[in-house]
């Protein structure tokens, strides 16, 4: 039995390892190509994003292209494009204080300032709404012409959020500690299995220290991007798992949306949801309100020493974002999530995963949605 086992894997083993795949690289040995990303939708500023794409064979020259025109329309019209001036950079690094606009970091977003720094972006005010048309021409010298068209999809209609704190014991080794959430269950009320949507939770956290000797301190924290975590038990994870993407480094809103950490949107087909729910859970942290004492060195002494009180009263607040986004920019960013986690390609067992376009011309994406936001709910205090 023995010899029998052994014969069957070395023969999976010389199966696999005698593969070849060959890929042919047409269009990619021409030259280089513009590579454009655009995210066009009801938010007060549309960022374009122009790159070069290089062909394998090219070497030498800029990594940016030298853009002589953009002309970005809506519904035929042309709108105002200019050139997006990155801010001056941050001087310190610091973790308190309130977010305010990516496009004007503050300090503290370091983060933020450094992967803006990478890109090549023009920017217009121009309003765009639901329905509107958008299309997009890119021109470089000595390249292609790079265009493409996109339908700003309509807002989503939220019919009803329930929302309820959940404690889970988690056991990670030999340390077992506990972990709050936020499990919600959100109606949408206009959902086909066409559609496709997308998905982000924002929180706030306001922290006001009150001393008994009278001095109050204060500071916020907001985080425009939660973890997510489809609910086991409502049949949605493994459908999900397949059709979700994640968006590579945008802006939108006045909040930025990237691919590192935590953050990312998360996108779901409508023919994966379930008689038009989202069942997922979030960590949220809960309100609280304290109290500890507060301790001074004594010289004299030689330690720590009673000195008063301090009132601690933590105000969370979460806010969901829903979005509707267009088919183009889901099958782009399906195919990014794809390309990222084609694990077996990496080691050469399988075939890589294929790339999206919409840019006739050239590479990246035009793509659209709408953005529908709940208010801000007051976090509550947690579980029993």
């Amino acid at each position: 039995m023995k010899l029998f086992r052994f014969f069957i894997l070395s023969v999976l083993a010389v199966s696999l390892c005698g593969c070849e795949y060959n890929f042919a690289l047409e269009g990619l040995d021409e030259g280089s190509k513009l590579y454009v990303q655009c995210l066009a939708g009801n938010s007060d500023r549309t960022y374009i994003n122009i790159q070069k794409a290089m062909g394998v064979n090219t070497s030498g020259g800029s990594v940016l292209p030298d853009v002589e025109s953009i002309t970005l329309k809506v519904n035929g019209r042309e709108c105002p494009v200019e050139k997006f001036i990155l801010p001056d950079p941050p001087q310190e690094e610091s973790y308190l204080g309130t977010r305010t606009s990516p496009a004007e970091p503050v300090p503290y977003d370091i983060e933020e300032y450094y992967i803006l720094k990478r890109y090549n972006l023009w920017c217009t005010d121009a309003p765009i709404k639901a329905g509107d048309e958008v299309s997009l021409q890119v021109k470089a010298k000595g390249m292609e012409e790079a265009s493409a068209t996109t339908s700003v999809p309509q807002k989503i209609v939220i019919q009803e959020i329930k929302a309820a704190p959940r404690c889970t014991t988690i056991t990670s080794f030999d340390n077992t500690y506990t972990q709050d959430y936020m499990s919600f269950d959100v109606t949408l009320a206009d959902v086909s299995p066409d559609d496709y949507i997308g998905l982000t939770i924002a929180y706030k956290a306001d922290n006001i220290y009150e001393y008994s000797d009278g001095r109050t301190e204060s500071y916020s924290y907001a985080s425009y991007s939660q973890p997510i975590n489809w609910t086991e038990g409502t049949g949605m994870i493994d459908d999900i798992q397949e059709s979700q993407g994640e968006w590579i480094d945008a802006y939108y809103n006045n909040f930025f949306i990237d691919s590192y950490y935590s953050r990312g949107m998360q996108l779901i087909s409508g023919k994966n949801l379930k008689n038009g729910h989202l069942v997922f859970d979030c960590y949220i942290p809960y309100s609280s309100e304290n109290y500890s004492d507060t301790y001074d060195y004594d010289d004299e002494l030689g330690q720590l020493v009673l000195s008063g009180q301090v009132h601690l009263i933590t105000e969370c607040r979460y806010q969901l974002n829903l979005y509707r986004v267009s088919p183009e920019f889901f099958r782009y960013n399906k195919a990014q999530y794809l390309l990222r986690t084609n694990y077996l390609a990496e080691l050469g067992l399988s075939p890589s995963t294929f790339s999206y376009t919409n840019l006739r011309g050239g590479f990246g994406v035009l793509g659209s949605l709408t953005c529908t936001s709940t208010p801000w709910y007051l976090s509550p205090a947690g579980p029993e």
